[in-house]
């Protein structure tokens, strides 16, 4: 094929690119400011995050979406049409008496650890797009005082050699966001309210270290016991099953199952990891041992 022929080929390639997206951008109702991170589910085990401006690009033939947000409540869109360009999301009301953000910042600060981060890690979770784990931790009752709760801690595994690259050719590195939750009273599942004001957002570029995520103010231990969740996010168009980095250690040490999971891009909600249909069959119970993975997830607390 001569230059010309070739030129023409890419400008048709790229103008059908153009004309199979449609360009949505998601904006606070009360602010008009992007909301970045929206997953956004298309249906069919499908969905992306919004981009840090709050857009995202919907595949063309979408008929339906859904969007969530921790801080905003979620809204479906049952006819996507063309003219439709923007969507608002209003925030939630919630109401955080029992867990009230404390402004005490002590000079000296004496912390210990709750959760399983010294536990054996013995398997790993690997990430994926819309992918949340969360380890319930329980209140403490032999506790004098109600302890602080300072940094959020997680034991991740930045290594790569272990992903089967099925679509990609290289490694995506992806945004985490990590939360504090009360349990559902009846399920016992994490609540879809946060204790932090929606999260604390950790950059795919930076790598989190042994001190974990500090919060900018330190808020009571709910008496309820708390959620530790963690979500994995990239903008990049990959499907819910293509791995990302990090992985999240896992133990198999622990006799009481406290770890629980979501897939938002399959249309699934929270689940208890013990339900998960990967470890009902015989290669699972062989390997597993007929034990149950942990999510290595903690606190740092002060009393």
């Amino acid at each position: 094929m001569n230059k010309e022929t070739i030129i023409t080929i890419l400008f048709v390639l790229v103008s059908m690119n153009m004309y199979t997206q449609q360009r949505l951008i998601v904006r606070d109702s009360l602010t008009q400011k992007p909301i970045a991170y929206t997953s956004v589910w298309f249906g069919n085990e499908a969905g992306r995050y919004t981009n840090e401006s709050g857009m995202i690009e919907i595949p063309k033939g979408t008929k339906q979406i859904q969007l969530s947000h921790i801080c905003y409540e979620t809204k479906i869109i049952t006819k996507v049409t063309a003219d439709l360009h923007t969507i608002f999301l209003v925030p939630k009301s919630i109401n955080l008496n029992e867990v009230a953000i404390s402004a005490k910042t002590p000079k000296r600060i004496k912390t210990t650890e709750v959760g399983l981060m010294k536990s054996k890690t013995q398997t790993k979770h690997k990430g994926a797009n819309g992918f949340e784990m969360a380890l319930f931790i329980p209140y403490d009752n032999t506790w004098a005082e109600t302890p602080y709760i300072h940094s959020i801690l997680a034991s991740l595994d930045y290594s790569t050699h272990y992903l089967v690259f099925t679509e990609i050719k290289t490694p995506i590195y992806a945004t985490l966001r990590f939360d504090l939750r009360q349990p559902d009273a009846k399920t016992g599942a994490p609540k879809d309210e946060s204790l932090i004001g929606g999260g604390i957002i950790l950059p795919s570029s930076q790598k989190l270290g042994k001190d974990g995520i500090c919060l900018i103010c330190p808020i009571p231990f709910p008496q309820t016991g708390v959620f530790v969740v963690v979500e994995w996010i990239t903008t990049a168009q990959v499907s819910e099953s293509c791995n990302l980095v990090p992985s999240l250690n896992m133990t198999l040490d622990e006799k009481e199952n406290r770890t629980w999971n979501k897939k938002t891009f399959r249309g699934m909600d929270w689940m208890q990891e013990q339900d998960e249909p990967v470890y009902q069959n015989e290669e699972a119970q062989v390997f597993y041992k007929g034990r149950i993975p942990s999510a290595k997830l903690g606190l740092k607390i002060s009393k």
